[in-house]
């Protein structure tokens, strides 16, 4: 046995009944029937994943290299987040902290949920510039501040 295992690159299992062998043949059968579906997923790109490519990170490096890349891809999670919206409030707003900051200097509670809506967000599409809008910037706003985890952000769904 040891020769065949070695050689023939094979698994050799000992089973004691017919039952264990019936289980261990179906789940090996059920395992070879997945594997080109597996793979399939594995290749495809999802579109849930910002970038496109499944479970790709940035790379952060020692001295920050990478965190704006993160924070953008983090505002892009929200719903109905384009690519150069996330862009736009990251390059106004390039980090966290200094969004918090921004909203503590606000004076009432309209200004702070208001605070990204004026800016301007540049499309490639179209080539008209738009603004981020007062919905995002009021679900950003409840997202940065809010303590409530059972909150629903977004009034659409």
């Amino acid at each position: 046995l040891v020769v065949l295992q070695l050689w023939g690159n094979t698994e050799v299992l000992f089973l004691d009944t017919w039952q264990e062998f019936g289980q261990h043949v179906s789940a090996l059968t059920k395992a070879i029937a997945k594997r080109p579906y597996k793979r399939q997923l594995e290749s495809q790109e999802l579109p849930f994943c910002t970038a496109g490519a499944w479970a790709s990170g940035v790379r952060v490096e020692k001295d920050g290299t990478g965190l704006w890349q993160v924070w953008k891809r983090q505002i892009q999670q929200f719903n109905r987040v384009s690519p150069a919206t996330a862009a736009a409030i990251a390059e106004a707003y390039p980090s966290p902290s200094l969004l918090l900051q921004a909203y503590e200097e606000c004076g009432t509670e309209d200004e702070k949920r208001l605070l990204l809506s004026d800016i301007p967000v540049k499309s490639d599409v179209s080539g008209k510039d738009r603004r981020v809008g007062p919905d995002l910037s009021r679900r950003i706003y409840l997202f940065m501040v809010s303590t409530d985890p059972d909150l629903v952000l977004d009034l659409s769904t």
